[in-house]
Protein backbone atom coordinates (compact mmCIF):
# COMPACT_ATOMS: atom_id res chain seq x y z
CA UNK A 1 0.00 0.00 0.00
CA UNK A 2 1.50 3.34 -1.16
CA UNK A 3 -0.28 5.77 0.75
CA UNK A 4 1.19 7.43 3.81
CA UNK A 5 -2.00 7.73 5.35
CA UNK A 6 -5.03 5.52 6.47
CA UNK A 7 -8.72 7.10 5.74
CA UNK A 8 -10.91 5.54 8.51
CA UNK A 9 -14.47 4.75 9.08
CA UNK A 10 -16.21 4.36 12.33
CA UNK A 11 -19.16 2.13 12.70
CA UNK A 12 -21.59 3.87 15.55
CA UNK A 13 -21.59 6.37 17.33
CA UNK A 14 -20.17 5.28 20.62
CA UNK A 15 -18.68 6.62 24.50
CA UNK A 16 -15.09 5.38 23.32
CA UNK A 17 -15.16 6.59 20.25
CA UNK A 18 -16.15 9.85 21.01
CA UNK A 19 -14.13 10.29 23.86
CA UNK A 20 -10.64 8.35 23.04
CA UNK A 21 -10.47 6.57 19.67
CA UNK A 22 -11.65 9.18 17.20
CA UNK A 23 -9.00 11.78 19.47
CA UNK A 24 -6.66 9.49 19.12
CA UNK A 25 -7.16 8.96 15.51
CA UNK A 26 -6.93 12.54 15.05
CA UNK A 27 -3.38 12.73 16.81
CA UNK A 28 -2.14 9.84 14.53
CA UNK A 29 0.46 11.08 12.09
CA UNK A 30 -0.25 7.92 9.63
CA UNK A 31 -4.68 8.25 10.30
CA UNK A 32 -7.65 10.33 8.27
CA UNK A 33 -10.80 10.26 10.27
CA UNK A 34 -12.59 10.15 6.78
CA UNK A 35 -16.18 8.46 7.33
CA UNK A 36 -18.96 7.77 10.13
CA UNK A 37 -21.85 5.80 9.94
CA UNK A 38 -24.94 5.77 12.53
CA UNK A 39 -28.22 4.69 12.29
CA UNK A 40 -30.06 7.92 13.90
CA UNK A 41 -29.09 11.35 11.42
CA UNK A 42 -29.62 13.71 13.98
CA UNK A 43 -27.18 12.03 17.10
CA UNK A 44 -24.94 11.52 14.00
CA UNK A 45 -24.64 14.88 12.92
CA UNK A 46 -23.95 15.59 16.60
CA UNK A 47 -21.51 13.13 16.97
CA UNK A 48 -19.81 14.03 13.63
CA UNK A 49 -19.69 18.04 14.46
CA UNK A 50 -16.64 18.00 16.81
CA UNK A 51 -14.38 15.86 14.59
CA UNK A 52 -15.49 16.77 10.82
CA UNK A 53 -14.87 13.77 8.87
CA UNK A 54 -15.61 14.10 5.32
CA UNK A 55 -18.42 11.65 4.96
CA UNK A 56 -21.23 10.76 7.13
CA UNK A 57 -23.69 7.49 6.70
CA UNK A 58 -26.41 6.54 8.54
CA UNK A 59 -26.00 2.78 7.14
CA UNK A 60 -23.56 0.67 8.31
CA UNK A 61 -23.15 -0.97 5.14
CA UNK A 62 -22.83 1.90 2.92
CA UNK A 63 -19.58 3.25 4.76
CA UNK A 64 -18.29 -0.19 3.68
CA UNK A 65 -18.87 0.50 0.22
CA UNK A 66 -17.53 3.45 0.24
CA UNK A 67 -14.42 2.55 -1.68
CA UNK A 68 -11.84 5.51 0.15
CA UNK A 69 -12.44 3.64 3.31
CA UNK A 70 -9.23 2.03 3.96
CA UNK A 71 -10.07 0.52 7.58
CA UNK A 72 -12.59 0.28 10.07
CA UNK A 73 -13.11 0.98 13.64
CA UNK A 74 -15.89 -1.19 15.08
CA UNK A 75 -16.97 -0.07 18.59
CA UNK A 76 -20.47 -1.58 18.46
CA UNK A 77 -22.47 -3.57 20.43
CA UNK A 78 -20.11 -6.93 21.44
CA UNK A 79 -22.83 -9.11 20.68
CA UNK A 80 -22.71 -7.80 16.49
CA UNK A 81 -18.75 -7.40 16.04
CA UNK A 82 -18.72 -10.67 14.52
CA UNK A 83 -21.34 -9.74 11.90
CA UNK A 84 -19.87 -6.78 11.39
CA UNK A 85 -16.60 -7.62 10.99
CA UNK A 86 -17.38 -10.50 8.64
CA UNK A 87 -19.22 -8.00 6.66
CA UNK A 88 -16.34 -5.51 6.94
CA UNK A 89 -13.58 -8.31 5.91
CA UNK A 90 -15.53 -8.76 2.45
CA UNK A 91 -15.84 -5.20 1.54
CA UNK A 92 -12.11 -5.42 1.85
CA UNK A 93 -11.71 -2.91 4.89
CA UNK A 94 -8.95 -3.77 7.67
CA UNK A 95 -10.70 -4.08 11.15
CA UNK A 96 -9.61 -2.47 14.42
CA UNK A 97 -12.64 -4.24 16.19
CA UNK A 98 -13.56 -3.10 20.64
CA UNK A 99 -12.82 -5.79 23.10
CA UNK A 100 -14.23 -8.45 23.32
CA UNK A 101 -13.54 -9.02 19.85
CA UNK A 102 -16.35 -11.62 19.74
CA UNK A 103 -18.76 -13.74 22.15
CA UNK A 104 -16.62 -17.02 22.61
CA UNK A 105 -13.78 -18.30 21.19
CA UNK A 106 -15.56 -20.19 17.90
CA UNK A 107 -16.39 -16.81 16.82
CA UNK A 108 -13.15 -15.46 16.96
CA UNK A 109 -12.12 -18.09 14.77
CA UNK A 110 -14.60 -17.40 12.38
CA UNK A 111 -13.73 -13.75 12.46
CA UNK A 112 -9.89 -14.49 11.74
CA UNK A 113 -10.89 -16.70 9.00
CA UNK A 114 -13.30 -13.93 6.95
CA UNK A 115 -9.95 -11.46 7.48
CA UNK A 116 -7.51 -14.39 5.87
CA UNK A 117 -9.79 -15.10 3.05
CA UNK A 118 -10.35 -11.39 2.39
CA UNK A 119 -6.44 -10.66 2.59
CA UNK A 120 -7.06 -7.81 5.60
CA UNK A 121 -6.09 -7.26 8.79
CA UNK A 122 -7.67 -8.01 11.74
CA UNK A 123 -6.78 -6.69 15.66
CA UNK A 124 -9.02 -6.40 18.75
CA UNK A 125 -8.50 -3.43 20.30
CA UNK A 126 -7.31 -3.66 23.64
CA UNK A 127 -5.32 -0.04 23.45
CA UNK A 128 -3.61 -0.88 27.00
CA UNK A 129 -1.72 -3.27 24.81
CA UNK A 130 -0.24 -0.79 22.46
CA UNK A 131 1.43 1.08 25.36
CA UNK A 132 4.64 1.46 27.07
CA UNK A 133 3.33 0.50 30.46
CA UNK A 134 2.35 -3.58 30.08
CA UNK A 135 5.41 -3.51 27.60
CA UNK A 136 7.80 -2.45 30.07
CA UNK A 137 6.27 -4.99 32.99
CA UNK A 138 6.69 -8.20 30.29
CA UNK A 139 10.70 -6.64 29.55
CA UNK A 140 11.09 -7.14 33.34
CA UNK A 141 9.46 -9.98 33.48
CA UNK A 142 11.40 -11.84 30.82
CA UNK A 143 14.90 -10.47 31.51
CA UNK A 144 14.79 -12.56 34.97
CA UNK A 145 15.24 -9.65 37.38
CA UNK A 146 12.23 -11.42 39.91
CA UNK A 147 13.11 -14.95 38.85
CA UNK A 148 10.26 -17.40 37.73
CA UNK A 149 6.64 -15.63 37.71
CA UNK A 150 5.04 -17.71 41.04
CA UNK A 151 1.47 -15.33 41.46
CA UNK A 152 0.19 -13.04 39.42
CA UNK A 153 -3.16 -11.00 40.16
CA UNK A 154 -5.27 -7.90 38.92
CA UNK A 155 -8.02 -6.31 39.53
CA UNK A 156 -9.93 -4.57 37.42
CA UNK A 157 -13.36 -2.76 38.90
CA UNK A 158 -15.91 0.10 37.69
CA UNK A 159 -18.70 1.31 39.22
CA UNK A 160 -21.77 1.18 36.58
CA UNK A 161 -25.21 1.06 38.35
CA UNK A 162 -27.25 2.18 35.08
CA UNK A 163 -29.19 -0.91 34.41
CA UNK A 164 -30.51 0.58 30.59
CA UNK A 165 -26.94 0.94 29.74
CA UNK A 166 -25.08 -1.89 27.61
CA UNK A 167 -22.93 -3.37 30.55
CA UNK A 168 -26.30 -4.39 31.54
CA UNK A 169 -27.81 -6.01 28.34
CA UNK A 170 -27.63 -9.66 28.36
CA UNK A 171 -28.37 -10.74 24.96
CA UNK A 172 -25.77 -7.95 23.52
CA UNK A 173 -22.48 -9.54 25.45
CA UNK A 174 -23.37 -7.35 28.51
CA UNK A 175 -21.84 -8.04 31.70
CA UNK A 176 -18.44 -8.04 33.67
CA UNK A 177 -16.74 -11.11 31.69
CA UNK A 178 -16.82 -9.55 28.53
CA UNK A 179 -16.83 -5.58 30.15
CA UNK A 180 -13.81 -6.23 32.68
CA UNK A 181 -12.67 -9.31 33.48
CA UNK A 182 -11.48 -9.97 29.73
CA UNK A 183 -9.38 -6.89 30.54
CA UNK A 184 -7.94 -9.43 33.78
CA UNK A 185 -7.86 -12.47 31.05
CA UNK A 186 -5.59 -10.43 28.24
CA UNK A 187 -3.05 -8.85 30.49
CA UNK A 188 -3.00 -12.35 32.32
CA UNK A 189 -2.50 -14.00 28.71
CA UNK A 190 0.05 -11.71 27.25
CA UNK A 191 2.45 -11.31 30.66
CA UNK A 192 2.39 -15.58 31.21
CA UNK A 193 1.38 -16.52 27.03
CA UNK A 194 0.15 -19.89 28.49
CA UNK A 195 -3.55 -21.65 29.25
CA UNK A 196 -3.93 -22.00 32.71
CA UNK A 197 -4.37 -26.12 32.99
CA UNK A 198 -7.54 -25.61 36.07
CA UNK A 199 -9.09 -22.75 37.28
CA UNK A 200 -12.05 -21.66 40.29
CA UNK A 201 -14.92 -19.07 39.03
CA UNK A 202 -17.04 -17.36 41.90
CA UNK A 203 -19.67 -14.75 40.46
CA UNK A 204 -22.28 -12.39 41.40
CA UNK A 205 -25.29 -11.44 39.05
CA UNK A 206 -27.53 -8.97 38.82
CA UNK A 207 -31.22 -9.92 40.47
CA UNK A 208 -32.56 -7.73 37.77
CA UNK A 209 -30.82 -8.20 34.19
CA UNK A 210 -29.57 -11.70 35.28
CA UNK A 211 -26.13 -10.80 34.04
CA UNK A 212 -22.88 -10.97 35.72
CA UNK A 213 -21.39 -7.83 37.97
CA UNK A 214 -18.75 -9.58 39.84
CA UNK A 215 -16.08 -12.38 38.79
CA UNK A 216 -13.76 -13.83 41.10
CA UNK A 217 -11.21 -15.98 38.94
CA UNK A 218 -8.04 -18.41 40.19
CA UNK A 219 -6.08 -19.70 37.85
CA UNK A 220 -3.70 -22.35 38.23
CA UNK A 221 -0.66 -22.53 35.83
CA UNK A 222 0.55 -26.53 36.22
CA UNK A 223 1.84 -26.77 39.32
CA UNK A 224 4.24 -23.79 40.47
CA UNK A 225 2.13 -20.81 39.17
CA UNK A 226 -1.48 -19.09 39.72
CA UNK A 227 -3.41 -16.36 39.41
CA UNK A 228 -6.29 -14.26 40.68
CA UNK A 229 -8.15 -12.13 38.99
CA UNK A 230 -11.01 -9.74 40.31
CA UNK A 231 -13.30 -7.80 38.17
CA UNK A 232 -16.47 -6.42 38.66
CA UNK A 233 -19.32 -3.55 37.58
CA UNK A 234 -20.62 -2.85 41.36
CA UNK A 235 -17.62 -1.88 43.37
CA UNK A 236 -15.43 0.88 43.43
CA UNK A 237 -13.31 2.14 40.09
CA UNK A 238 -10.01 0.39 40.57
CA UNK A 239 -7.27 -0.84 38.25
CA UNK A 240 -3.71 -2.45 39.28
CA UNK A 241 -1.83 -5.66 39.56
CA UNK A 242 1.07 -6.84 40.89
CA UNK A 243 3.18 -9.92 39.99
CA UNK A 244 5.45 -11.93 42.62
CA UNK A 245 8.06 -14.04 41.79
CA UNK A 246 10.57 -16.23 42.98
CA UNK A 247 13.48 -13.87 43.80
CA UNK A 248 11.22 -10.22 43.24
CA UNK A 249 8.18 -8.73 42.83
CA UNK A 250 6.73 -6.12 40.26
CA UNK A 251 3.59 -3.74 41.50
CA UNK A 252 1.83 -1.50 39.31
CA UNK A 253 -0.70 1.01 40.79
CA UNK A 254 -1.97 2.02 37.74
CA UNK A 255 -4.98 1.60 35.95
CA UNK A 256 -5.07 -0.63 32.52
CA UNK A 257 -5.10 3.02 30.17
CA UNK A 258 -2.81 4.72 31.24
CA UNK A 259 -1.17 7.70 30.36
CA UNK A 260 1.55 9.95 30.93
CA UNK A 261 3.83 9.58 33.60
CA UNK A 262 3.65 5.90 35.50
CA UNK A 263 5.44 3.87 37.93
CA UNK A 264 6.54 0.39 38.76
CA UNK A 265 7.93 -0.69 41.64
CA UNK A 266 10.31 -3.93 41.67
CA UNK A 267 11.13 -4.72 45.38
CA UNK A 268 14.14 -7.37 45.58
CA UNK A 269 16.21 -8.72 48.75
CA UNK A 270 13.38 -8.77 51.18
CA UNK A 271 14.60 -11.04 54.15
CA UNK A 272 12.25 -12.52 57.28
CA UNK A 273 12.66 -11.29 60.55
CA UNK A 274 9.94 -12.31 63.06
CA UNK A 275 7.14 -10.59 61.69
CA UNK A 276 8.58 -8.56 59.32
CA UNK A 277 10.25 -8.05 56.27
CA UNK A 278 13.49 -6.18 55.99
CA UNK A 279 16.37 -5.14 53.80
CA UNK A 280 14.39 -4.90 50.81
CA UNK A 281 15.70 -2.85 48.02
CA UNK A 282 13.08 -1.57 46.01
CA UNK A 283 13.83 0.29 42.57
CA UNK A 284 10.77 2.30 40.73
CA UNK A 285 10.83 2.62 36.67
CA UNK A 286 9.33 5.62 35.35
CA UNK A 287 7.75 5.27 32.45
CA UNK A 288 6.34 7.82 29.73
CA UNK A 289 3.35 6.62 28.37
CA UNK A 290 1.64 8.10 25.78
CA UNK A 291 -1.67 7.75 25.22
CA UNK A 292 -3.07 4.46 24.49
CA UNK A 293 -5.62 5.02 21.69
CA UNK A 294 -3.48 7.05 19.80
CA UNK A 295 -0.86 4.47 20.11
CA UNK A 296 -3.11 1.53 19.04
CA UNK A 297 -4.65 3.51 15.94
CA UNK A 298 -0.59 4.43 14.81
CA UNK A 299 0.74 0.75 15.51
CA UNK A 300 -2.24 -0.67 13.59
CA UNK A 301 -2.03 2.07 10.86
CA UNK A 302 1.77 1.05 10.44
CA UNK A 303 0.75 -2.39 10.24
CA UNK A 304 -1.49 -1.88 7.29
CA UNK A 305 1.07 0.85 5.43
CA UNK A 306 4.54 -0.93 5.87
CA UNK A 307 3.81 -4.56 7.53
CA UNK A 308 4.83 -4.05 10.99
CA UNK A 309 4.04 -6.79 13.57
CA UNK A 310 0.64 -5.67 15.55
CA UNK A 311 1.09 -6.17 19.29
CA UNK A 312 -2.26 -8.16 19.37
CA UNK A 313 -1.59 -11.54 17.40
CA UNK A 314 -4.49 -13.63 16.67
CA UNK A 315 -3.27 -16.45 18.58
CA UNK A 316 -3.30 -14.25 21.70
CA UNK A 317 -6.88 -13.08 20.84
CA UNK A 318 -7.94 -16.96 20.57
CA UNK A 319 -6.59 -17.42 23.96
CA UNK A 320 -7.98 -14.60 25.64
CA UNK A 321 -11.79 -15.55 24.12
CA UNK A 322 -10.55 -19.33 25.07
CA UNK A 323 -10.32 -18.09 29.06
CA UNK A 324 -13.10 -16.13 28.99
CA UNK A 325 -15.25 -19.19 27.97
CA UNK A 326 -13.99 -21.23 30.37
CA UNK A 327 -14.58 -18.27 32.69
CA UNK A 328 -17.87 -17.99 32.58
CA UNK A 329 -18.72 -21.83 31.94
CA UNK A 330 -17.57 -22.44 35.02
CA UNK A 331 -19.02 -19.36 36.75
CA UNK A 332 -22.36 -19.93 35.23
CA UNK A 333 -22.81 -17.59 33.26
CA UNK A 334 -24.84 -17.77 30.34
Amino acid sequence: MEKKVVRWGVLGCSGIGKSRTIPGMLAASNAEFYALAGRDEAKLKAYAEPFGPKKLYTDYQALLDDENVDAVYIPLPNGIHMEWVIKAAAAGKHILCEKPLALNESQVEEMFAAAEKHGVLLEEAYAFRHAQLVQKVKEIIDSGVIGKVRYFESKHSTFDSNRQGIRYQKGMGGGAVFDVTCYNVSLVSYLLGADPTDMQVYCGFDAQTGVDTSDSVLLRYGQDVSAMLYAGLDAYPRGCFSVLGETGRIDVDHKFNSRGLCHIRVGKNARPQNAEYIDEVITDYTVWVDDNYYLEVEQFGNAILSGAPLPISPEESLLTARVCDAIRKAGGVD
